[in-house]
C-alpha cells in the first residue's frame, strides 16, 4: 500500500478539494488530506483501489472517501461540508 499526501494527488482533485474549501469557508490548511492507494480488492487482481482520507487539523473529525478514478471524492467531501460534518470554519 502507498499512502500519497495532498500536494502528490491529481491537479483536478487538489482544485475540486480547494474550491469546495473556500465555498464553505475553510481554506485548504483546515485539513490533512492523504489518498491510500493499492488497498487489496475482491473485484480481481488487476484492480487497484485508492481511498482518501480528510480530517479535520482542529477536532479531529476525519471521513474516508472512496478515491477511485478521477476526483469524485471531493463531490462527497463537499457533501459532508454542507452537513457540517467537519464543524464550522475558525474565525481569522
Amino acid at each position: 500500500m502507498v499512502q500519497k499526501l495532498f500536494h502528490e494527488l491529481p491537479a483536478d482533485e487538489r482544485e475540486g478539494f480547494e474550491s469546495a474549501c473556500a465555498l464553505h469557508g475553510f481554506v485548504r490548511e483546515d485539513f490533512d488530506v492523504a489518498a491510500e492507494e493499492g488497498i487489496p480488492s475482491s473485484g480481481g487482481p488487476n484492480r487497484i483501489l485508492r481511498e482518501v482520507i480528510v480530517a479535520r487539523v482542529a477536532g479531529g473529525e476525519a471521513r474516508r472517501y472512496p478515491g477511485g478514478a478521477g476526483a469524485a471524492w471531493t463531490v462527497a467531501f463537499e457533501q459532508d461540508l454542507e452537513r457540517d460534518v467537519f464543524g464550522f470554519p475558525l474565525a481569522d
